[in-house]
């Protein structure tokens, strides 16, 4: 089942003097985070919703404030947090993009539609995210995620064709 709630990035340090604080993208865009009119903050076993007061692009970094924390010294209180937002306010998908959430808890199937395993999570690697596989026999593997190794992605059937499913042994 998709996520209602996706982690768009994550608070970094303050930035001028009247409470701002850079934004790290997960997703690389910024617009969606910038347009964002309320957020909900977790980290360190807390969440907090609150209201944004404001978000800028600079050349050099993107930023966000949130009211209630007008002053540097207030907002770093918020550093290191996640924002989390409803899924519409996320990153807008390309083409064959997407959504981590969504990708995990597909079955990962043969060229026939035999179940080989299940995507238990996709983690980020060097060169591409890679897809844990939790095989029938308990065992786990992880698959690149390249279109060397994967097909066709099936958002309404739940599957993730692999095409080499030698990769699994």
């Amino acid at each position: 089942m998709a996520a209602d709630k996706f982690v768009l990035g994550k608070i970094g340090a303050p930035r001028g003097l009247k409470g701002d604080l850079r934004v790290q993208s997960y997703s690389g865009e910024f617009g969606h985070i910038l347009a964002l009119k309320t957020a909900e903050l977790h980290g360190e076993g807390r969440i907090l919703r609150l209201k944004v007061a404001r978000g800028t692009e600079f050349p050099d970094c993107s930023t966000i404030a949130f009211e209630g924390y007008p002053t540097p010294e207030a907002a770093r209180a918020l550093t290191g947090m996640e924002i989390w937002a409803p899924r519409g306010d996320s990153a807008p998908l390309g083409e064959n993009e997407w959504y981590v959430a969504d990708l995990e808890g597909m079955a990962l199937v043969d060229g026939e539609g035999r179940e080989l395993g299940k995507v238990v999570a996709v983690i980020e690697g060097a060169a591409d995210p890679l897809l844990e596989a939790l095989l029938p026999d308990s065992r786990r593997c992880l698959v690149p995620f390249r279109k060397e190794f994967v097909g066709d992605v099936d958002e309404a059937g739940r599957r993730i064709v692999l095409l080499a499913p030698w990769i699994l042994e």
